[in-house]
């Protein structure tokens, strides 16, 4: 089976186009086709797919069959889009002193700068050999697969290990249509060798909205305490919320919005996930009355509105991990905990102390059309006495639920209501997406030998595919060990507990995007696509992205994201 897509139509159609390349002979898109050029002694190299995943020593097939090697990425993109492939190096004996040199785009006297190019180096990252249901990884196989990709230029070539090099060309937005042509080249300083790689873009006259013109409801959720805890354990001391915490997770949260999330995930009570962690301080008063603190609250609600996450504010939770509450009983100057259970006089009383307080603040920011009380996985009973308790306290207020199913008249309560992947939801919600957890071993955002990065492409298809807003997940940053490759997530698969990676753990620390998410961007850059542009084909495309063709997400995406290209040029 070819690695690339074979579209001649599409630049037949060229010609049709008034921009710069109208004079430019009719070529296939997207590799083959052109034998591979005569590689030099030392190295060798080939375009790779961007779904191919690459476990340690893992070789290329031009390794053992030259008529594998591509040595031209043709692809067909809109303006304001980014595009993404691989481009795997290899050599009999080991090469040191590499450099890469990436050359401007030109299409007549268009140029789409080399500026616009970035190279990126996977990095291994230790994961697992299979994917597993949730807690089976008890006796796990390791492998280390290459995810992380790294800003640190790789400078030598290894007789064992091919160097993955990952290119992301931004297409600027006005950029004029036509066929634009460039080159990378690999060399070697002190020899002189060299190797060129050619990359034939076809700029279609279709313009991708801005990321905050996306419709794609992403949400995935926060976890801001995770790295500055780690930071703690390594001698580096930062208060959450300071100006130090959002100079740290500025460039993780940035890397978050520019993927087009739309939810803040905000901790209103202790134990919403983990004890010690809150952005509101709950204090029992001397005559047993209740205040609140909202300090940390609006901190980050700020922060993260300030980079461009400002759609909606999720605040966790009524029901969470736990029935309990943390608070400062001020009469005995201690901290302490309060059983809660859910339904009785207590829980109502406390509940409906702290609505009463919440809304008042949240009106007084203007944020209460923003908010989302948000319950996670929570059973019909315990749902139904809390969504009864909040709409006591106000028929205005959002209600938002990650669960595998509910009863029908909870669902219809429901402003945002995310299903699991599978199950058919009765009700029509405001805000409706699906979600994937540790359950579904594809698709999935894990890292393991036998999953694709396509399954994250295809999270999107599927939402189109079934009329959803979009995705949710947890967990965008959930950092448990100290190693920031290490990804091997208690029990869980590899990569169920967070989408990118860290630099390390100090105030530092810079985020370091996967492979996985970049797919998961990609695959949002097709929903908005497939809402602007409209063929019997792609509808038909659209529609086959059911619950089983995930097994054979690389297949699929192939499939659908060819007709989307030929329709974009038509």
């Amino acid at each position: 089976m070819r690695k690339y897509m074979i579209l001649t139509a599409m630049f037949c159609l060229l010609l049709a186009f008034p921009g710069c390349s109208s004079d430019e002979k009719d070529a296939p898109d997207v590799g083959g086709g052109q034998p591979p050029v005569e590689a030099p002694q030392t190295m060798k190299g080939s375009f790779e797919s961007k779904y191919k995943r690459y476990a340690q020593r893992d070789k290329h097939e031009g390794q053992s069959s030259a008529d594998k090697i591509v040595t031209q990425w043709r692809d067909t993109v809109w303006r304001n889009e980014r595009v993404h492939t691989q481009l795997i190096l290899w050599a009999e004996k080991n090469v040191q002193g590499i450099s890469y040199q990436v050359n401007d785009l030109k299409c007549g006297s268009q140029t789409l700068p080399s500026s616009n190019i970035r190279l990126r180096f996977p990095t291994y990252v230790l994961g697992d050999a299979k994917a597993l249901d949730c807690g089976m990884q008890t006796s796990r196989q390791s492998a280390y697969i290459a995810d992380a990709l790294s800003e640190q230029q790789v400078t030598q070539i290894s007789s064992t290990d091919p160097t993955k090099v990952w290119v992301t060309i931004d297409v600027p937005k006005n950029t004029s249509p036509g066929l634009y042509e460039g080159s990378i080249d690999v060399k070697q300083e002190k020899t002189g060798e060299k190797l060129s790689f050619n990359i034939q873009l076809l700029v279609t006259d279709h313009t991708l909205p801005d990321v905050k013109d996306w419709t794609y409801h992403l949400d995935i959720w926060q976890f801001p305490f995770q790295l500055v805890t780690l930071c703690g354990k390594s001698g580096n001391e930062i208060e959450p919320f300071s100006p130090a915490y959002e100079s740290l997770m500025s460039s993780f949260y940035k890397m978050l919005a520019d993927a087009g999330q739309k939810a803040v995930t905000t901790y209103i009570k202790d134990g919403a996930f983990l004890e010690g962690q809150t952005m509101v301080d709950w204090n029992l008063n001397r005559d047993n009355t209740w205040s609140f603190d909202y300090t940390n609250f609006d901190k980050f609600v700020e922060f993260m509105f300030s980079l461009g996450i400002n759609k909606q504010i999720d605040c966790f939770s009524l029901v969470g991990w736990n029935n309990s509450i943390g608070y400062f009983d001020i009469a005995t100057s201690n901290y302490k905990t309060k059983k809660l259970p859910i339904g009785t006089d207590e829980y109502n009383e406390v509940w409906t102390a702290f609505l009463t307080s919440f809304r008042a603040h949240l009106t007084a920011k203007g944020w209460f059309d923003k908010t989302i009380l948000f319950l996670d996985e929570a059973r019909d009973e315990e749902t139904r006495q809390v969504v009864n308790l909040i709409r006591q306290n106000g028929s205005d207020w959002k209600i938002g639920l990650a669960g595998s199913r509910i009863a029908a008249d909870i669902e219809n309560e429901l402003y945002d209501y995310c299903t699991l992947l599978g199950y058919e939801r009765a009700s029509t919600n405001h805000i409706s997406t699906f979600y994937t957890s540790c359950s579904q071993m594809f698709p999935n955002n894990y890292v393991s030998k036998e999953t694709s990065p396509a399954e994250m492409v295809w999270m999107s298809w599927y939402a189109a595919s079934k009329g959803l807003n979009g995705y949710l997940r947890w967990a965008f940053d959930y950092w448990l060990s100290s190693d920031p490759l290490n990804i091997q997530d208690g029990t869980n698969t590899a990569g169920d507990f967070h989408m990118i990676y860290r630099t390390d753990n100090t105030a530092s620390s810079k985020a370091v995007a996967s492979i996985r998410f970049e797919m998961l961007r990609e695959g949002i850059q097709d929903y908005e696509k497939i809402k602007i542009v409209s063929a019997p084909a792609l509808d038909a495309a659209v529609k086959s992205v059911d619950a089983a063709s995930a097994r054979t997400a690389e297949k699929t995406i192939l499939n659908t994201q060819k007709i989307l290209k030929q329709v974009s040029v038509n």
